[in-house]
């Protein structure tokens, strides 16, 4: 098949020439040698059968067919020009897009993307969704969900498992105390996601519970929107690490047992491409994300070794 274009660095040669004072000068802003340059310009005029400029003064000058080809191939050579800048610059940046939920997002991701960016200079664009499709399509380059398990289309690394930990108001906004024993959980109103719909059952029997189940359950679309009612005294919940690190710090949250058992969920780490994680900004950003992670599970430790101070406090 005949070629239908002609190569790229002679068009560029000609655009660049149409536009300076002399050959000289458009070949020093590309860093070649005038002859080099030259001959770019040949190999154009050869390949669409026509001289572009008129050498015999002592400027070369567009012809009438070189200031038409200018004309009709300049606009698109500059848009060549603008979208390959555009893109190289993008490439260069360490810049990550990061699927995962409304509620890590605001509760524990945003607040700390500064310190990543002054630390280690990886920008991070979150996108609020749970869809595995966004993965699949490129749309996101990782994702860190909670709870989910899209099964063997994506590749999975856990970050952190969730254990959890009963948790109220101090106050309940009916005026009562909290529960102090979990026999007693079934007189509460028990605040609970939508999905996974199972947490509340599988704590219970990890904590040993063998009581009533609680009957008066209300359920939230996120994290956030339920840790708020919590905090606001409407019923008792289970505190998670990460995700409750703001409640449990300023006391809107505290234990109402000693009661700590597994969820049987995590948070973990999804991707679909193994060249996106083997990235340099992707493994970065992962050592990051594990690290602060590893930090807020401390945290949750700490908190609850004061929760257990408090009540052995009080038993004396």
């Amino acid at each position: 098949m005949l070629r239908q274009a002609p190569p790229l660095e002679a068009a560029e040669a000609f655009l660049l020439a149409a536009q300076a004072r002399s050959f000289r000068a458009a070949a020093a802003s590309i860093a070649l040698s005038p002859s080099a340059f030259s001959r770019r310009i040949q190999a154009l005029e050869a390949f669409v059968g026509v001289a572009l400029f008129d050498r015999s003064g002592p400027v070369p000058r567009l012809t009438e067919a070189g200031a038409l080809y200018l004309a009709e191939v300049g606009p698109a050579l500059e848009t060549v020009r603008r979208a390959t800048t555009a893109f190289r610059e993008r490439a260069q940046r360490r810049r990550l897009r990061i699927a995962t939920s409304h509620s890590l997002a605001a509760e524990w991701l945003m607040p700390r993307l500064g310190q990543l960016l002054r630390d280690r200079g990886i920008e991070v664009e979150l996108i609020v969704s749970r869809d595995l499709r966004i993965l699949q399509s490129g749309a996101a380059d990782l994702a860190i969900w909670g709870g989910y398990d899209p099964g063997s289309a994506v590749i999975r690394e856990q970050i952190v498992a969730l254990d959890g930990v009963l948790v109220s108001a101090p106050c309940l906004a009916d005026g009562r105390d909290p529960p102090q024993h979990l026999a007693r959980l079934a007189d509460y109103r028990v605040l609970a996601l939508k999905s996974p719909g199972n947490l509340w059952h599988t704590w219970l029997a990890a904590a040993g519970h063998s009581g009533a189940a609680p009957t008066m359950i209300e359920t939230y679309e996120t994290n956030q929107l339920m840790y708020e009612a919590a905090a606001n005294g409407f019923g008792v919940t289970l505190a998670v690490p990460l995700i409750t690190e703001r409640f449990l710090q300023d006391g809107r949250l505290t234990a109402c047992t000693l009661a700590r058992a597994s969820t049987e969920h995590d948070y973990s780490l999804f991707h679909v491409n193994p060249d996106i994680r083997q990235r340099p900004v992707a493994r970065d950003f992962v050592e990051w994300l594990r690290a602060e992670a590893l930090e807020s599970r401390r945290g949750f430790d700490r908190w609850y070794a004061a929760q257990e101070d408090k009540q052995t406090a009080r038993l004396y």
